[in-house]
């Protein structure tokens, strides 16, 4: 601003302060006679021209002056900035430090931090849900003891009314048993009794003592009563005998049935006692589930608030750090202006003072020169007044002419001296929102039960492959190692080998892709097309052409881990010429990763450059061609491709890239252009479709988009598909597969 009011001002002086141009000496002398007066005439138009150059001279030397006062004063405010500048350094006792790299990595480390904080509050999150699950169980459980317990309670009340009716019954038979005995003493009684009678009956009665004549006519009774009592006594020993075996047995089967009730009874209560104890135990054991569970949920809730409270620390420092940075920057690019304004006004008041100088040696020369040609019309006073209207006429030339020259001096200097147009950088925004990938983490997640459930899927004749289709593609990658990991700590075998040794065909093919990781697969591709007779180049530039730097990093590493040799020198043996070159530029991993952003003016000059350099001098033997197509980022290639290369022509640029393009080259263009200029689920897409396109089904192609996909934006990619071609993408692997393949790729895309 200061430069421009100054500048202003000089061109007010000079259009106020500056003399109309003089009228030519010669014109006036036309209509004059010829003598002394032509003499006199020319004297006084050179002192009067003499004195108004004298006068502008007096106010440019002003002006000069001013501008070298002020060309001191600024120098002095440099030297003065300088020195406090280098006054400070002294005092931090350091170096020039880059502030923004400073905050920079702060930035980096609290988001690495809060990312780790983030990882570790959902292991803590999925912690709590497994625990949630167990004590759940654990309360289902507690609620079936209570039933059973009710019912055995139910039961052992029953058992005690029969235990009471089989008492009532043991008394009363008890008291049948007292009155049989007191009936069987009376009987005994009464038998004695009658026998006693029995007895006195038969005794011998003294009788007279008859004549011979009387006892032979009477019978002999004698051997008749005897027999008679022994009848009697044989029956009567027999009912005896018979009543006490009938009795004892009646006594016998009471008391076998008294005693089975008595050990049904010391049963049930020994039952009743020991389930009393289970009931207590797992009372007890719940009570110590429930205070762990209060426990962990109040660890948890501390956690929550501490994490809440650090994260919250860490955006308040984050977002202080960016005002201080933000004002930092601000305070650099003042100062960069001010100095950047000092700079360009100073460099032009150099300008101005050596144009002055110039001017002033100029005006001095001029000077001298009129000085002496009046001095030397003075002194020949017999010159014609043609010469000297002559020589009058030429010097008013000189002067208009010097005159001129000045102010178109003055004029190129203040146009240099305007301060030039900075470009804009158009910082564009490039991006684009993915609904993510068909396979979530599965929640609660028990890691040892899957390896049970895989085990038993693979355990005996046959196996089990829905079931283990069924584990694998509900399961995130990083929850199929965990679950890899418990299996080999349980059984002692590693899963994969497990499952290679069960499984076969493009059923193994899929689950080996779910079990390795994706830098795994390429790098096992990417062996299988160096490897043996020839290349396969389409390989090569599949994977290695869309890759980011991370990706390809990776797959150098797990390719030296698998096969233990390197990539790079793989393949630079197996390649040869342009293609070489530009795979070894790609594996070099300098390729940004995609931020967002976009700089338009840097794509439109990659673009620009690109179209000056002509399609059919595109190769790795240029430098600005490698530096584009290997070191900018994707999003940066789909801005230079869909916005800025457009501008430039309107002709095709994958048929162009087919056309004029070396052929070694066109594969990897024409890869690297359509993946760059698709987003990746429109890209996957059109792979897909072009696996199960025309006879037969490129099933390697098609298990490796699904699988490496579906964790990322497999859902993305089945909207394009069915949006692209107009058919569910379900409803094409339905139709191209077959078999258990066909039921696990279904499984991924469902």
């Amino acid at each position: 601003m200061f430069f421009r009011r100054s500048r202003s001002r000089l061109v007010m002086s000079r259009d106020e302060n500056m003399a109309p141009p003089r009228p030519s000496a010669y014109r006036k002398s036309l209509g004059r006679d010829k003598g002394k007066d032509s003499l006199y005439l020319v004297s006084s138009e050179a002192r009067q021209m003499k004195e108004q150059e004298k006068d502008q001279m007096k106010k440019l030397n002003n002006r000069l002056v001013n501008y070298v006062d002020k060309v001191h004063d600024l120098e002095m405010m440099n030297r003065f900035l300088t020195a406090e500048n280098e006054k400070l350094k002294k005092l931090n006792k350091t170096e020039d430090v880059d502030v923004s790299a400073i905050y920079d990595d702060e930035l980096k480390r609290l988001r690495e931090k809060v990312e780790e904080l983030q990882t570790k509050n959902a292991e803590l999150e999925i912690e709590k849900d497994n625990l949630q699950y167990e004590l759940e169980d654990v309360v289902v459980k507690l609620d079936t003891v209570k039933e059973e317990n009710k019912d055995l309670e139910k039961e052992v009340k029953s058992l005690s009314k029969d235990v009471d009716d089989a008492t009532i019954e043991r008394v009363s038979l008890e008291a049948k048993i007292e009155n049989l005995q007191e009936a069987l003493q009376l009987e005994k009684q009464v038998h004695e009794a009658e026998m006693e009678n029995l007895r006195r009956q038969v005794a011998p009665v003294e009788a007279p003592v008859l004549q011979a004549e009387q006892s032979s006519i009477l019978p002999d009774l004698n051997d008749a009563i005897q027999k008679v009592r022994k009848q009697y006594e044989a029956f009567n020993a027999k009912s005896i005998e018979d009543l006490d075996n009938f009795y004892k047995e009646k006594v016998e089967s009471l008391t076998k049935q008294l005693k089975a009730a008595n050990d049904d009874i010391r049963d049930l209560r020994s039952d009743n006692s020991e389930k009393r104890k289970v009931i207590h135990q797992l009372e007890m054991e719940l009570e110590a589930l429930r205070q762990k569970n209060d426990g962990l949920e109040r660890n948890q809730d501390g956690l929550e608030d501490r994490h809440a409270r650090e994260i919250a620390e860490y955006q308040e420092q984050v977002e202080k750090m960016r005002s201080d940075l933000d004002g930092a920057k601000q305070d650099i690019g003042k100062y960069l202006k001010d100095y950047q304004d000092l700079n360009s006004l100073k460099l032009s008041l150099e300008q101005e003072i050596a144009i002055y100088n110039k001017i002033l040696m100029g005006e001095e020369h001029r000077i001298a020169v009129i000085d002496t040609k009046t001095l030397v019309l003075a002194n020949d006073s017999k010159r014609s007044s043609r010469s000297s209207s002559k020589s009058s006429s030429r010097a008013s030339s000189r002067s208009s002419s010097s005159a001129r020259s000045t102010s178109d001096i003055v004029e190129e200097m203040l146009e240099k001296d305007s301060p030039p147009k900075e470009p804009s950088t158009g910082v564009i925004s490039v991006s684009w929102k993915v609904k993510g990938g068909t396979v979530r983490p599965i929640k609660p997640f028990h890691p040892l039960g899957d390896a049970e459930l895989l085990h038993k899927a693979m355990k005996g004749i046959g196996t089990d492959e829905e079931a283990i289709s069924e584990i694998l593609t509900k399961r995130t990658k990083a929850q199929r190692l965990v679950i890899a990991k418990h299996y080999e700590e349980k059984y002692k075998k590693e899963l994969l080998k497990e499952l290679e040794s069960e499984l076969s065909g493009n059923f193994l093919s899929v689950v080996q892709h779910l079990m390795w990781r994706k830098s795994v697969l390429d790098a096992r591709a990417l062996r299988k097309a160096i490897k043996g007779f020839g290349t396969d180049e389409a390989v090569l530039i599949e994977i290695l052409c869309t890759q980011s730097s991370k990706d390809i990093e990776d797959i150098k590493r797990d390719y030296y881990e698998v096969f233990e040799r390197d990539l790079t020198k793989d393949i630079e043996s197996e390649t040869s010429g342009v293609f070489k070159k530009f795979l070894v530029a790609i594996m070099k991993a300098n390729r940004p990763a995609d931020s967002g952003t976009v700089v338009s003016n840097l794509a439109d000059e990659d673009a620009k450059a690109l179209f000056e350099m002509g399609v059919k001098q595109w190769s790795p033997s240029n430098d600005r061609f490698l530096e584009i197509f290997t070191q900018r980022s994707y999003q940066h290639l789909w801005y230079l491709f869909k916005q800025s290369w457009p501008k430039l022509t309107t002709v095709d640029l994958i048929e162009t890239v087919e056309k004029e393009c070396p052929k070694d080259l066109v594969r990897g263009l024409k890869t690297l252009i359509r993946f760059s200029t698709c987003i990746p689920p429109l890209y996957y897409a059109i792979q897909i479709n072009e696996t199960m396109a025309g006879k037969g089904t490129e099933e390697k192609q098609l298990t490796y988009i699904v699988t490496t996909r579906s964790e990322i934006d497999l859902i993305d990619v089945k909207e394009e598909y069915e949006r692209v071609f107009g058919v569910k993408v379900e409803k094409r692997v339905e139709d191209e597969t077959s078999g258990k393949y066909k039921k696990i790729l279904l499984d991924l895309l469902n």
